[in-house]
């Protein structure tokens, strides 16, 4: 568990008994760290944000990427395994770690295991068409994308050792999203979902988002905010409040 949930440790001192953790999948490309600002909010109304951490991303960089969803899945049951079976806990998944979230409870449920509630960000609904096919795009019109769809400073695009490591595992992640999007059959959860969106997000604008209450026969909801594909960081204050009372509501 340590290595998929790096910051996951607490002194005694520090013990969080009573609040609900909310392991949080990023966006392909994206480091645990993404979340990192989130496990030190003073707002967290009963939750405890835990980043997650894939195989060759942030401090797993030493790792192989995985190319195959089942493997993921399979990987982050087995950290999850190792928490206590009778504390409830939230899955929230951003873009392509929303289709990983869904993916785990759909596993999660045949086991009796659900959590509390599925909360997907910025992902249109499994089985849905790719908003575009990015993973094997040339070289430049790869970059054009990349800095189309936002969330990369320019410094950082800027920089060529810098995104010599950022372009191989963002194109991993993409390859994995493609692959699974091209074989998943998508099916309801029983578990509560809260689907998050952006006005402005191209890979997923809010009609999609709305689309999610059709993977679910249980509680649904959807809020849309200001912003692009990376507007959950610009309003983060306001998700974790708005995650807070959807987990209120799932009690």
């Amino acid at each position: 568990m340590a290595k998929w949930m790096p910051w996951h440790r607490r002194p005694a001192t520090l013990s969080l008994t009573g609040r609900i953790p909310v392991y949080c999948l990023p966006h392909a490309g994206g480091p645990a760290s993404a979340f990192l600002p989130w496990t030190r909010a003073d707002d967290q109304d009963g939750l405890t944000f835990v980043p997650v951490e894939l195989p060759g991303h942030g401090t797993r960089l030493a790792e192989d990427l995985l190319l195959d969803m089942d493997q993921v899945v399979d990987q982050l049951l087995a950290a999850l395994a190792t928490r206590p079976a009778d504390r409830p806990f939230i899955l929230l998944g951003h873009s392509m770690g929303g289709q990983i979230a869904y993916e785990t409870v759909r596993c999660l449920a045949q086991a009796d295991a659900a959590p509390l509630c599925l909360v997907v960000s910025g992902t249109r609904p499994p089985g849905s068409p790719l908003a575009q096919r990015i993973h094997d795009l040339p070289p430049d019109e790869f970059l054009t994308w990349l800095t189309r769809i936002g969330g990369t400073p320019a410094e950082v695009l800027a920089n060529r050792e810098i995104m010599e490591q950022l372009v191989p595992i963002l194109r991993a992640d993409l390859t994995l999203f493609a692959r699974y999007t091209d074989s998943v059959e998508a099916a309801a959860l029983d578990c509560p979902v809260l689907a998050l969106g952006g006005t402005d997000d191209p890979m997923a604008d809010p009609s999609w988002i709305a689309g999610w209450k059709t993977m679910t026969t249980a509680w649904f909801e959807s809020r849309i905010f200001p912003g692009d594909h990376f507007f959950l960081h610009e309003h983060a204050v306001h998700i974790r409040a708005e995650i807070a009372a959807f987990a209120n509501r799932c009690r």
